[in-house]
């Protein structure tokens, strides 16, 4: 049964426009028990139904968790920069025997 055709259905979708779905809808059919997304005939291209109100509330918050994945990567970014330039100075320290040596020397005169 059709919306459009003026009969109730059981349940309820809550369709939302997108430009994936819009491109993928051209090709596939993908649907999971929460959500469709296809191209048939009479419907809209580029619409994402959401089955649930649970499904709608995800997709809208979406752009939220991208944001604070964002800012997660940057951090992690961060403390690459960090930690690249130790791990060098570490890795010099292991090539150079002699300078290796005299480092330990000096270490160990500190601690006593």
């Amino acid at each position: 049964m059709k919306l459009g055709e003026g009969r109730f259905r059981k349940g309820y979708e809550i369709a939302i426009d997108d430009p994936v779905a819009e491109f993928l809808g051209r090709y596939v059919t993908v649907s999971t028990p929460d959500r469709r997304m296809d191209h048939g005939p009479g419907e809209l291209e580029g619409e994402i139904d959401h089955l649930s109100r649970d499904t709608a509330v995800e997709y809208l918050l979406m752009p939220e968790r991208v944001m604070t994945l964002e800012g997660k990567a940057e951090a992690l970014h961060m403390d690459f920069t960090e930690l690249i330039p130790a791990l060098k100075q570490l890795f010099d320290l292991e090539a150079d025997p002699e300078k290796r040596q005299r480092d330990q020397m000096r270490a160990y005169t500190y601690r006593t």
